[in-house]
């Protein structure tokens, strides 16, 4: 970003006296942020109000560091004197009417997606095709709210010509507001899931939310929802007639991917059809759960006239952020590491690709055979009175295709256990409290090899399951190795 405290002001609606600050010479506003730690010359200092510490309290701090421009709701007297104070009702959205003022002055062209699961492995894929287009940035990790999605667009130079970003919503309004900072050229909503009910109520309408995106498209876009969601694509044609289907399960639509298994190498190998033009791709990750956000990739860089060779090339060295279904072979153990997040869309979807991966391709190292799998799954959160029955499906889920055995820790482990019973498990099941206690049962059941995959909401905090494990692991390899030596 490259503006002048009064574009900034007429931008946001500010108000304050600001004559001192707007002279020609003035060293244009280059950066934005909400954290004093990073504020210095050329910044913006955002002061926004949080439950446990308030940024107007620390923009003395942000001046004394050099900052020259502040966004305050409130004036800050004590430092009118040395930098612009620049006074809004509401900070927050002052920073998305700043964004949209950016958007619009550097004429890039933006690619929103969004999905309930998998939509910042997606971002990341076309992110990697866009690379190979023209000069372009994405959303840093999920930086995808109210937040997120201005300081994403405000870090984009004059010279980024193609921005990637990834929208998140918890609530009605929230796509809404998003996509009225962004203004797409082309959206993308790639699937639909049972995920933030608390906020959105059920499935519908989260597909009415979603779709909301498509309202916003600018003249001359192009929008494309997977036909495969029925309510999502009724929300999606209300929203905007012109949007294009996509598909995992159908080839007659302009945009079709298939999971064609995994190859010698272990890479992922894919099948697309991108408006009439077929092509196989490889990724270095793998997984039938992964067609969707290939596809969205694909399709967005389609329509942004990547050829063929730009998309597989961009694909082949792309790989999802960190804990997004990661595989690692460690101590004849297959680990998949998905402890992200979860809701039930993706947690059903990580259980499929984990029991194929267990049945089919034994190791992460390659070797073949097939592994007892184990489940090490956290409750999911924020699916407010539907959770009981979200949790008693994730235990019919495990049940249809069986299992060793499962591990849960949360309030839900009786819903669990309730749906694993309606749909006859034959395999253990273990309510657990904390890493310890699950790296203790683990141990005692004597596995000398398994595939096992962790994933639960952030609230459970399954990365820590993850370490712990892996911890045994090596602790258990470094003994080995210290026996075999004597």
């Amino acid at each position: 970003m490259k503006l002048t405290v009064s574009e900034i002001m007429a931008a946001t609606q500010a108000r304050g006296d600001v004559r001192a600050f707007l002279s020609p010479e003035e060293a244009p506003v280059t950066t934005v942020t909400a954290d004093s730690r990073k504020a210095g010359p050329g910044a913006l200092f955002c002061c926004l109000p949080g439950s446990r510490v308030d940024g107007h309290d620390f923009a003395a701090q942000a001046v004394a560091q050099g900052t020259r421009a502040v966004l305050a709701h409130r004036e800050l007297p004590e430092i009118s004197d040395r930098a612009a104070v620049l006074v809004v009702p509401d900070v927050l959205a002052a920073m998305g009417l700043l964004a949209r003022f950016w958007r619009r002055r550097t004429r890039a062209v933006v690619a929103a997606l969004s999905g309930s699961a998998g939509k910042s492995t997606a971002k990341e894929f076309l992110a990697a095709i866009a690379a190979r287009l023209a000069p372009s940035i994405k959303n840093p990790g999920n930086f995808n709210n109210q937040l997120g999605l201005p300081l994403s667009m405000l870090a984009a130079s004059e010279e980024h010509r193609l921005w990637v970003l990834e929208l998140g919503i918890s609530r009605p309004g929230d796509m809404e507001e998003l996509a009225a900072v962004c203004e797409p050229d082309l959206a993308v909503v790639h699937n639909i899931g049972p995920a933030h009910l608390e906020g959105l109520g059920d499935l519908a309408g989260v597909a009415r939310a979603k779709a909301a995106l498509f309202g916003f498209v600018r003249e001359g876009g192009a929008a494309v929802a997977n036909i495969d969601y029925p309510e999502l694509w009724e929300a999606a044609l209300a929203a905007n007639p012109e949007v294009l289907p996509m598909s995992t399960r159908r080839s007659d639509v302009p945009f079709y991917c298939r999971y064609l298994g995994c190859g010698e190498n272990g890479r992922g190998r894919y099948h697309l059809v991108l408006q009439g033009e077929a092509m196989d791709v490889e990724l270095a990750c793998r997984g039938e759960h992964l067609a969707e956000n290939v596809l969205a990739a694909a399709a967005a860089a389609n329509i942004l006239n990547a050829t063929p060779d730009q998309i597989a090339a961009g694909l082949a060295e792309a790989s999802p952020l960190p804990r997004r279904f990661d595989v690692t072979g460690e101590g004849g153990f297959t680990v998949i590491d998905d402890t992200y997040n979860a809701n039930p869309l993706s947690m059903q979807a990580a259980i499929e690709a984990a029991r194929k991966l267990a049945a089919g391709t034994g190791t992460a190292a390659g070797e073949s055979g097939e592994q007892p799998l184990v489940l090490v799954l956290g409750e999911m959160g924020e699916l407010g009175p539907e959770a009981g029955r979200a949790h008693e499906e994730l235990g019919e889920c495990i049940a249809r295709g069986g299992c060793r055995v499962v591990f849960f820790k949360g309030d839900q482990a009786s819903q669990v256990a309730r749906g694993l019973e309606s749909g006859g498990y034959a395999g253990e099941f273990h309510p657990v409290q904390s890493p310890e206690d699950f790296a203790g049962r683990m141990e005692a059941m004597g596995l000398s090899e398994a595939t096992v995959l962790f994933k639960g909401s952030r609230s459970q905090r399954m990365e820590d399951f993850v370490e712990r494990f892996r911890d045994r692991l090596r602790a258990k390899a470094g003994t080995g190795k210290k026996e075999e030596g004597q």
